[in-house]
């Protein structure tokens, strides 16, 4: 019989030990959750085996843990780099979304800690602890960017700290631009000391956004002989650097640095200084001293929603240069346009930045007048910025005389509807007496809004047949209605007899585009048109570059797919929102009044100019807008405003059909009988099957209309024997 091999002792000790460590002990659990350490190393392990199927296990815990421990052990393992596990992780559709959100989560997390007060004030305890000290904390201060600004500025007022300041100066440099924007909210409002202390650090970063506030200090007759010589000296350095001007005032230069961050903000609002790319936020900073004296930072960051971060920089910087010069106008048009494009841009949410006592921006704009009101228009459209326009519109409106509504003709020809008729209703409203120049412009735009539905217009551009009808079955599916042209000179006539153009899409190569800008910028019902203009490749760059400074003019290379992304691209940056049909009958309504007025009454405007867009109204579909389109031309002396009535008179049915036998019956009582002869032939027709109808009030308005015209005698007596 043989017998078992020997087990080594040290082998039964190491199998004794596993079972165990298996075995439960009693009143405790089974087993502990795996650490945040532990799920890390699963996820990248399998990952790196390509084993997406467990990687997605471990996955599901990685996106549980607590995100301070996960970044911890992201931070702590040695056998992955992170972004290669990720950029694995992509190519593995079972883990890719997951994988996503777990990047996102470190990042978030690492985003928090760097800016942890906690954090940041150790790091500045570090600063004088040896050089290696002093790069790592420095490093760790960057990452919390302008975000670090209030415990570093904290840390130099504070002269218990005085041995420090070399290195947190030191920090303050290296950092550079990120920390300009809040350290010059605080530098007026500083002790001599610290002024001195933070212009030195200014006037090394050479950023010339400081200068505004170095040239405050300087002005100030409070400030300190010691303080406005270091002030002076920072201005000279970043003067030398720069293009600023050092003779301009401290009020001057406040306005160009909001005038900056307006325009920034219009064009390339993530390139504002102080917007947070991290959580798509912008940052204002204020200064309140106060805050000091119970041991907190003075510098107090504001966070706005990311939309408005230009603008609540704009609106400082003009409130400050008012404070400095109450009578540089253009900060108070500033100060009004960034207000206004404030509120536009809000969307329901709230802005902390503004001051709870101060009134609406609307009421800013209408205690300003009308010459900085001309301002913000003028700015609205030039950067096709149709909510903005409106506001100026809506307050000269309220507040201008005729001759402060003249600057509105310039909106006759916007892309956005509503800027047309707005500008259209306030000069109409005027009713000037004496003709003035482009007048003959405002009754048209009146006309479109009457006949103008609530489907946006397209003019499709290409001497190519087939490439117009891909256009317009491309344009025509995003809901546009379209009309075709080989270049915009052809059309000229179709866009003068149709509601304004609200896009121009063009095809071609580069003369053609050419042509169709120079075309449209001479036609002023298309001169502030958008424009869509597909090229190839080759031709890209240099009609990009031509149409650089114009920013209506989207030129994109010719593909198929791209059509309908840029024609929608184009509509939402510069046409507006779509009107819906409520909003378009409002327009068509108010038209239709301001017409009914401009016809009895003694102006330079002629009603006779939107006389094709009554005629069409009065057949519309909207009885309100039918029966007003009637209203209109009853009042004009001209047949075919007669003639158009009558028509629908015959023709009608219902409430809409009496209400144009009425009109009818007024014309003529106004300038007597202007329809052919047929057409009296029609209206005894009606006023006979009328009356047999036994439908009362369409007999009484037909026979009214009937006498109205004068027609013989003899039909009466027909009538009235029953013939």
């Amino acid at each position: 019989m043989s017998q078992s091999p020997r087990v080594p002792v040290s082998v039964w000790m190491w199998w004794t030990a596993v079972l165990v460590a298996a075995l439960p002990l009693a009143g405790t659990a089974q087993s502990s959750s795996p650490t945040a350490s532990q799920l890390w190393d699963d996820y990248t392990h399998y990952i790196q085996v390509a084993r997406p199927q467990l990687a997605a296990e471990a996955a599901a815990g990685v996106i549980e843990a607590d995100a301070g421990e996960l970044l911890d052990a992201v931070e702590a393992s040695r056998f992955a780099d992170p972004t290669r596990v990720f950029e694995r992780a992509a190519g593995m559709s079972d883990i890719a979304e997951i994988s996503v959100q777990i990047q996102d989560k470190i990042q978030q997390a690492r985003l928090e800690r760097s800016r942890e007060p906690a954090r940041i004030a150790a790091d500045i305890d570090r600063l004088t602890r040896g050089q290696r000290a002093f790069e790592n904390a420095t490093e760790r201060l960057a990452a919390a960017g302008q975000f670090a600004a209030p415990q570093l500025l904290a840390a130099l007022l504070d002269k218990d700290r005085a041995d420090q300041h070399p290195a947190i100066l030191r920090a303050i440099t290296i950092i550079g631009r990120p920390l300009v924007a809040p350290l010059s909210i605080a530098l007026p409002r500083l002790d001599p000391v610290a002024q001195g202390q933070v212009a030195r650090a200014l006037a090394e970063i050479g950023y010339p956004q400081a200068v505004p506030a170095l040239k405050r200090v300087a002005e100030d007759p409070a400030t300190d002989p010691t303080a406005r010589e270091i002030v002076i000296a920072a201005i000279g350095v970043i003067a030398d650097d720069t293009r600023v001007n050092t003779s301009t005032s401290a009020a001057e230069l406040y306005l160009a640095l909001g005038e900056g961050a307006y325009r920034v903000a219009t064009t390339e609002p993530l390139a504002l200084d102080t917007f947070d790319r991290d959580t798509g936020s912008g940052v204002v900073w204020r200064y309140d001293p106060r805050l000091t004296v119970t041991g907190e930072p003075g510098l107090v960051p504001v966070v706005v929603p990311g939309p408005i971060a230009g603008d609540a920089v704009a609106l400082q910087a003009a409130r400050t240069a008012l404070s400095l010069d109450p009578d540089l106008d253009q900060a108070l048009s500033l100060f009004l346009m960034a207000n206004l494009r404030r509120e536009n841009r809000l969307s329901g949410q709230a802005d902390p930045s503004y001051p709870g006592n101060l009134p609406e921006p609307g009421y800013y704009a209408r205690v300003a007048g009308p010459d900085r009101l001309h301002d913000v228009l003028g700015r609205a459209l030039d950067d096709l910025d149709p909510d903005l326009a409106l506001d100026a519109i809506a307050a000269l409106a309220d507040t201008a005389s005729l001759d402060a509504l003249r600057p509105l003709v310039r909106g006759l020809g916007y892309p956005d509807r509503r800027v047309r008729f707005r500008s259209a209703e306030a000069l109409a409203y005027a009713m000037p007496a004496e003709s003035f120049e482009n007048d003959f412009r405002v009754v048209p735009v009146l006309g479109d809004a009457v006949r103008q539905g609530d489907l946006p217009l397209a003019l499709i551009v290409t001497p190519d047949r087939d490439d117009r009808n891909a256009l317009n079955a491309a344009v025509a599916n995003l809901g546009y209605r379209t009309l075709e042209t080989p270049s915009v000179d052809q059309a000229a006539g179709l866009v003068a007899n149709t509601p304004g153009v609200d896009l121009i899409v063009v095809q071609g190569n580069r003369a053609t585009v050419v042509q169709a800008d120079n075309d449209a910028a001479s036609n002023f019902k298309l001169a502030a048109t958008p424009i869509v203009a597909f090229v190839d490749a080759a031709s890209q760059p240099a009609l990009s570059a031509r149409f650089a400074d114009q920013p209506r003019v989207s030129v994109v290379v010719a593909e198929g797919q791209n059509v309908e992304p840029a024609v929608r691209q184009a509509a939402e940056r510069f046409g507006g929102t779509a009107l819906t049909s409520d909003e378009a009958t409002g327009f068509a309504l108010r038209a239709l009044e301001l017409l009914k007025e401009i016809a009895v009454t003694d102006t330079a405007y002629d009603v006779g100019d939107a006389l094709p867009a009554l005629i069409a109204a009065v057949q519309d579909p909207r009885p309100a807008v039918a029966v007003g389109a009637g209203d209109v031309l009853a009042r004009l002396d001209n047949p075919d405003a007669q003639a158009a009535v009558a028509s629908a008179a015959i023709n009608g049915t219902g409430d809409t059909q009496v209400a144009h036998l009425a009109d009818l019956a007024d014309s003529a009582n106004r300038h007597g009988n202007l329809i052919p002869a047929l057409m009296s032939d029609d209206i005894l027709a009606l006023v006979k099957s009328s009356g047999a109808a036994g439908d009362d009030d369409l007999a009484l308005a037909a026979a009214q209309a009937h006498g109205a015209l004068n027609l013989p005698t003899r039909n009466a007596v027909d009538l009235i024997l029953g013939e």
